[in-house]
């Protein structure tokens, strides 16, 4: 081996001579890993609770719907497709949406076709679509589930203006409940 020269008290680099170092020992890099297997999975449980505690929400709890029904959210009001809170109450007091019809989802139907049938109900009973839209109204279903909407599923034909604005009184006749 060749001898390694001293400068200014520190010993000198020697060309091409193997570089020394030691290699922990063993047990201290195993003891490293875990350590730090250990903190990424704390990491990625801390972060998994986390977003199920930011997604997760209970589903409203659905009152009892039936044609002449008149219903308060905020939801609906600006026409979110999910509801978090739902209330039923009289049609005489402001309201954001009023249940003219009910139907079920039929076997290939999808809420589109519903929502179709929606609008047949309300012609059937007086409305057309260009009253519908002359009062700034709008015809929506609203599948009576806290799952995806699936054949047999129940849905409430409604009724709610364009621009959320609440309603007060039964556009329907008969709906004043």
């Amino acid at each position: 081996m060749a001898e390694q020269p001293t400068w200014r008290g520190h010993r000198a680099p020697v060309e091409d001579a193997e570089p020394a170092h030691t290699a922990p020992p063993a047990r201290r890099v195993r003891w490293t890993l875990l350590a730090g297997l250990a903190a990424a999975a704390a990491v990625i449980g801390s972060c998994a609770v986390l977003t199920s505690r930011l997604v997760h929400h209970d589903p409203a709890t659905l009152p009892d719907i039936t044609v002449g029904t008149c219903l308060s959210s905020t939801d609906l009001a600006r026409g979110r497709t999910s509801l978090q809170h739902l209330d039923a109450l009289s049609c005489s007091r402001l309201h954001d949406a009023e249940v003219f019809a009910l139907r079920t989802i039929s076997p290939g139907e999808d809420l589109d076709a519903v929502a179709s049938r929606c609008l047949e109900a309300a012609e059937d009973l007086g409305v057309d679509a260009s009253a519908l839209a002359a009062r700034h109204l709008e015809v929506r279903p609203l599948a009576l589930t806290d799952k995806d909407p699936t054949p047999g599923v129940p849905v409430a034909c409604f009724v709610r203006q364009q621009n959320g604005a609440p309603l007060r009184g039964a556009v329907f006749t008969g709906s004043d409940r």
